[in-house]
């Protein structure tokens, strides 16, 4: 008999525990040192691009200087042409040197600029005398005849450029300039935040490093940068350096160095420290973490597995002991073994155990109810599918969308009722026909083939724009939206959704064309023409072919406006702007500017092309003959011309010119031509203009405009309410310019925009703070006539009111009547916009026009200013009080206030508070000062 070998037990539930426990620890030990390579490997590569972002930002920053200083030194040495000898050459240049030495020392911290013959010679220019090295390279650079650089730090670290100079015959000249590499080095450590220093070989007044025999002449962050340089200096030599390839980490200061060298400058060595504390204590940090994180899942996992497992092992058993008891058919000791299902929302293998064990003498019961239950289901899914295919059938037809099925040969399953609606097909003409028939033939192959890429891709949508043929032939744009379905037979069918964009198209291309044009004369507008003015400058310049310029202005057209109305006056422009296109060739550019004033460009043409041009144009104008109420006006005009490119003249300054020919053509007596050309005279005029540009940019910079306040007395009551804001300019003398010095030429420059824009802003800073404070007054701000041209006024405006909290209704914005007639419907625009901001608005200078009191009534004006040429001479004149009085009373019944200003006495006053006019302004009320008064106006 055999002996039975009894075999020591070892609990299930200790096995598994066991077991999976030993497997979660190593997987969790293998956690932290996943974690500890992958941060190093990230930290290494990081490292290796930033010190190569830094490398190049460094070497790309110097190069960048040495080419933009190259740049700036060939633009102001350009060879003249008109020079024809090696001595005119080199005075030409010297004088360059001495005329431009403050603007390359101040903006381009150029300290150094010496024009040398192939001796080394200085014939010219100014800073030190040169180094030794330096003038060692003047051979190389004139044998090469090509700029050379190179860093030197013997007189300060500086780079300097060796420019080869071009003679008659050869390159028998060189100019050297050189500029502190400090600001160079000061701008990398701002933008990416790490220290930068040069290191010479070179004697200076550095400080000597005596390991590396290298002195230390520029650096950031001097104290802290120069103590890491010495522990480099003591820890590392330069044989070192170099086989790490320039890159050195010091663990001991947490610190990377990099040393770059520039091929043209050996003996400079460029470093690069950059502090990695943070970065290294990171890794650490999260190394740590992890490990800790590791050991908490093992203590956690495992010994929540261990008391998970207890239970389910423990339910195991019992059913291990029922099973052999159903292999003896006792069953009722079988369930009284395992328990019925003790889970109500889930279950496990072990319920599904003992729920079979338990149910068994139930399972065909319990399968018939399940079958009924199913039938139920399905009964109810058929019901929700008819419902569903009965819905989307519905939405089918009646969604405002074209919705097509065809199959893989692209023939036509279905199509629904709003697509026959919107394009007159029919669906029972159309099925199983081609999809082709929808689309122009030469676009078909494109549409098809978009198609078949779509059905062999079940899961993307592509979407299109073609032309759509209705079945009365029109074309319509339609947007299509194509997929690919898979029908109930398996086949692939391809729904495309399409909806008609025809409207919004054209009015996107009438959105775009109005941007470009000119919505009276349909010429392109002043945007437009600049945009393409500066595309022909910069070909003309490149190509060295010769344009011009002609900027014409009509000499009667405020006449016809004013008496023949503003229809007659824009049938006037149209028919001026017809016969530029009739005059001019089809390459040339005709353009409105605003108002009355027209602009040509003629490309590749001369003086003598484009005088004969103006003189046709003169005589087409001439021709034009306006007729209203039996009156016949003869309008001409004046035209100013300028070729291009001239003396390196921008657009802004040939438009200048031109139409300060205009006006020389005016002078001329008008309906005539006049070439601009830099005699005497222009000349002084174009440098008095440019000084004149450059001071109010300077001003605008640094806010040298300031304001002067005059008062506006109420009559009634003899209170002052509110004041004028008006513009002066400080000059850095200290003395003070009138609007009459600059603003012409603010207006001519294209500066005057700006202009209106710093008087809005500090105005509205200005009103904020007298609100803050709780002073009731008010300021009247005065805006050019360009401001209703000015695009921007608007937007800009009510930016600067929601951003402050100024009282809107406390501002007065004032405009000339002149100004604003010039554009009757855009000032009406412009005025009833600022006037929804809650300001108010007046009407300057008011009288002077020939309509004044239909322009009252036009505008809606909250205030009028009587001109002060009716108020000078009230008290003596009996026509001026009669306008005046008129005038008020006009005003009085359209609800508007009136304001007369130039009011110098007391016998004005007078007569002005029985006239009933509201306020009064000028000398006997107060002048125009800095400040507010202190108190009520002292009248005499």
């Amino acid at each position: 008999m055999a002996k039975i070998i009894e075999k020591k037990f070892l609990s299930l539930k200790w096995k598994i525990g066991l077991l999976f426990g030993l497997v979660l620890f190593i997987l969790n030990a293998t956690f932290p040192i996943l974690v500890y390579w992958t941060l190093n490997h990230q930290f290494e590569s990081s490292r290796q691009e930033v010190q190569q972002q830094y490398a190049q930002e460094l070497l790309g920053q110097v190069q960048y200087s040495a080419n933009e200083r190259q740049r700036l030194i060939e633009l102001i040495f350009l060879h003249d042409p008109r020079i024809i000898s090696q001595q005119e050459q080199s005075l030409h240049i010297v004088n360059s040197l001495t005329q431009h030495q403050s603007d390359l020392e101040l903006n381009w911290n150029i300290s150094q600029a010496q024009y040398l013959n192939d001796k080394g010679l200085r014939l010219g220019g100014w800073g030190d005398t040169l180094p030794d090295s330096i003038l060692n390279l003047l051979p190389d650079a004139l044998n090469d005849e090509s700029i050379l650089s190179k860093i030197n730090c013997t007189q300060g670290c500086k780079q300097y450029d060796l420019i080869p100079i071009l003679g008659i015959n050869k390159t028998t000249f060189i100019l050297v300039i050189s500029y502190d590499l400090t600001d160079t080095l000061l701008a990398i450590n701002n933008k990416l935040g790490i220290d930068v220093g040069l290191l010479s070989s070179e004697p200076s007044d550095g400080y000597l490093l005596e390991q590396w025999q290298l002195k230390v002449n520029a650096l950031t962050s001097y104290n802290d940068s120069l103590a890491k340089i010495k522990v480099l200096a003591e820890q590392y030599s330069l044989e070192d350096i170099k086989q790490t390839k320039g890159l050195i980490r010091d663990e001991s200061q947490h610190i990377e160095a990099q040393f770059l060298t520039i091929p043209s400058s050996a003996d400079t060595l460029f470093v690069i420290i950059d502090d990695i504390h943070q970065q290294y204590s990171k890794v650490l940090t999260t190394t740590y973490q992890s490990i800790i994180i590791a050991l908490i899942i093992v203590a956690v996992i495992g010994g929540g597995l261990f008391f998970f497992l207890s239970g389910h092992l423990l339910r195991l058993s019992s059913i291990s002991q029922a099973l052999p008891l159903l292999a003896k058919q006792q069953y009722g000791a079988a369930r009284a073994l395992i328990l019925p299902i003790r889970h109500n929302h889930t279950l496990d293998e072990l319920d599904i155990l003992e729920s079979t064990t338990h149910n068994l003498a139930q399972q065909l019961e319990y399968l018939e109810k399940v079958l009924k239950f199913n039938a139920d289901i399905l009964n109810d899914r058929n019901n929700e599918l008819r419902q569903e295919r009965d819905f989307i059938k519905t939405l089918f037809n009646t969604t405002p969308l074209i919705i097509v099925t065809s199959d893989k040969k692209f023939n036509i399953l279905s199509f629904n009722d709003y697509a026959e609606h919107s394009t007159g097909y029919k669906e029972k003409d159309i099925l199983n026909k081609s999809l082709s028939q929808f689309f122009p033939s030469e676009k078909w192959d494109e549409v098809k083939s978009e198609l078949m890429t779509i059905s062999a891709k079940p899961h993307e949508i592509s979407h299109q724009e073609y032309d759509f043929i209705n079945s009365d032939g029109t074309l319509h744009i339609i947007s299509w939206l194509h997929s690919s379905l898979e029908d109930p037979t398996g086949n692939t069918a391809l729904l495309s959704v399409g909806i008609d964009i025809t409207d919004k198209k054209r009015s996107e291309e009438q959105i775009i064309w109005m941007a470009d044009h000119d919505a009276l004369t349909s010429l392109y507008n002043r945007r437009r023409f600049g945009v393409e003015f500066e595309k022909l400058l910069s070909s003309s310049k490149r190509f060295k072919h010769q344009g011009a310029l002609l900027f014409l202005d009509l000499d009667q057209f405020k006449d016809v406006n004013d008496s023949c109305g503003h229809t007659q006056g824009d049938n006037l422009l149209k028919q001026v702007a017809q016969t530029l296109l009739d005059t001019t060739r089809s390459t040339d550019l005709v353009s409105r500017l605003g108002g009355d004033e027209f602009a040509i460009l003629l490309a590749e043409t001369d003086d003598i092309g484009a005088a004969n041009l103006a003189g046709n144009i003169c005589q087409a104008i001439g021709a034009i003959d306006i007729i209203d109420n039996d009156i016949h006006y003869r309008v001409t005009a004046s035209i100013g011309i300028i070729t291009f490119p001239q003396a390196d003249f921008s657009i802004e300054e040939l438009i200048g010119n031109a139409d300060l020919a205009m006006y020389q053509a005016k002078a001329k007596g008008k309906n005539t031509w006049h070439q601009f050309s830099l005699n005497d005279k222009a000349r002084t005029q174009l440098e008095t203009r440019l000084t004149w540009k450059r001071k109010i940019e300077h001003a605008l910079k640094e806010e040298k405009f300031i304001f002067y306040y005059q008062p506006i007395m109420e009559i009634s009551s003899q209170t002052v309410s509110h004041y004028e804001v008006l513009l002066r300019m400080e000059n850095d003398d200290g003395s003070i310019s009138y609007p009459d010095s600059f603003i012409p030429v603010a207006e001519q420059t294209g500066l005057i925009q700006a202009i209106d824009h710093y008087v809005l802003h500090r105005g509205i800073i200005k009103q904020e703070q007298l609100d803050k404070d709780n002073i009731p007054i008010s300021l009247a701000l005065n805006l050019s006539g360009h401001a209703f041209n000015d695009a921007v006024l608007f937007a800009l405006l009510k930016h600067f009111i929601t951003q402050s909290n100024v009282s809107p209704e406390h501002l007065i914005f004032e405009i000339t009547e002149t100004s604003a007639v010039a554009d009757l419907n855009q000032a009406k625009e412009t005025i009833e916009q600022l006037r929804e901001l809650g300001c108010r608005f007046s009407i300057d200078d008011f009288g002077t026009g020939f309509a004044s009191f239909r322009y009252m009534r036009e505008l809606p004006v909250d205030i009028v200013k009587i001109d002060g040429s009716f108020i000078q001479h009230l008290a003596t004149s009996h026509d001026d009080q009669l306008f005046v009085k008129a005038l008020v009373d006009v005003a009085k019944g359209m609800g508007k206030k009136t304001v007369a200003e130039f009011v110098e006495n007391a016998e004005t006053l007078k007569l002005l508070e029985e006239f009933g006019v509201d306020y009064a302004q000028g000398y006997y009320i107060g002048k125009p000062e800095p400040e507010f008064l202190d108190g009520p106006p002292v009248l005499k």
